[in-house]
């Protein structure tokens, strides 16, 4: 069995060769979160195994961290806790490279260059993305134009630094489209605060997988050691749920049949209609309406069809 380890002597997961792979991280101890004092244990300092559990506890610490790949590029199975203090240092240095492209170097919250400023400045190339310079560029040719080729296109919108203030007091480094739509926003805080993606849904049944495995292992704590027995009962009900596994429903097949004589049915209709004509009968007398008595029926004789015809012949 080949087995490579970091360089604290820890397995590292994903690894198949025999090298032993180890891994490197460039931020200084001193800035590196304390994650024993969240209640994570430590693989290295400011390191920690890839789980549910601790990525929750990072995540209610409001702390981001980072994947950990070995030398040769492989996946740890480790992230790396990025502390308040570190992520703080990190923006200002990127914001000190930034500086040439603001529009006053001495404020980290300036705005960054735009329109021809922002073609002029040769530092322009490395510090800011492509689609900015070649949005800005389109921009100006149509402003030098006098505006959009045709009447029913929508004219182009110059590129801005986005407008967002994070909680460490900085403004965020990325650009906005300029459209009026995102708000003066860049694409992650448009994303967060506008409305949701297929990228987000996709990470969102992504966590959902990760956690399932945690929840799992809740249900069965719960089984075994919960102190409610209706709590234990529901743990293991769902336990069997979810295994495919759900309780029998009984099926009575017996079918009772009541069939009733169609003379007793007739009996019914004639009682009641009998007991209807009397009370219509008393309810007439009380309003003094005098009902004739029926008259004799005169014998008839019958009479054929042949009979019927001659009598209309003539």
């Amino acid at each position: 069995m080949n087995n490579t380890n970091g360089v604290d002597g820890s397995p590292l997961f994903g690894e198949t060769t025999d090298e032993r792979a180890e891994y490197v991280i460039d931020e200084p101890i001193d800035l590196r979160a304390d994650l024993a004092a969240l209640g994570i244990e430590e693989v290295d300092k400011g390191v920690c195994e890839d789980n549910f559990t601790n990525r929750a506890i990072l995540r209610r610490a409001r702390l981001s961290w980072d994947p950990v790949y070995s030398t040769n590029g492989v996946p740890t199975g480790l992230i790396r806790a990025r502390s308040k203090e570190t992520q703080i240092e990190r923006r200002l240095l990127s914001l000190a490279e930034k500086r040439p492209i603001m529009t006053d170097p001495k404020n980290n919250n300036s705005d960054f260059l735009t329109g021809l400023d922002l073609l002029a400045e040769e530092a322009s190339d490395y510090l800011v993305p492509p689609w900015v310079v070649h949005s800005t560029r389109l921009y100006l040719k149509e402003q030098e134009a006098g505006g959009p080729a045709s009447a029913k296109r929508k004219p182009l919108c110059q590129p801005h630094r986005c407008r967002q203030v994070k909680d460490d007091g900085i403004r965020c480094m990325l650009w906005s489209s300029g459209r009026p739509n995102d708000d003066g926003l860049c694409r992650i805080h448009l994303r967060s605060t506008k409305h949701k993606t297929s990228d987000d849904i996709a990470r969102a049944r992504e966590k959902l997988t990760q956690a399932a495995p945690y929840a799992v292992d809740m249900l069965e704590d719960l089984m075994e050691n919960a102190e409610s027995e209706p709590v234990k009962l529901k743990a293991a009900t769902e336990i069997l749920d979810r295994a495919g596994v759900r309780g029998g429903i009984e099926i009575d097949s017996n079918v009772n049949i009541d069939v009733r004589p169609a003379a007793s049915i007739i009996a019914e209709r004639l009682n009641r209609l009998a007991a209807g004509a009397i009370e219509a009968s008393a309810k007439l007398a009380e309003a003094g309406l005098i009902i004739e008595p029926d008259k004799d029926i005169i014998d008839a004789e019958v009479v054929s069809g042949q009979e019927e015809e001659e009598t209309d012949a003539r």
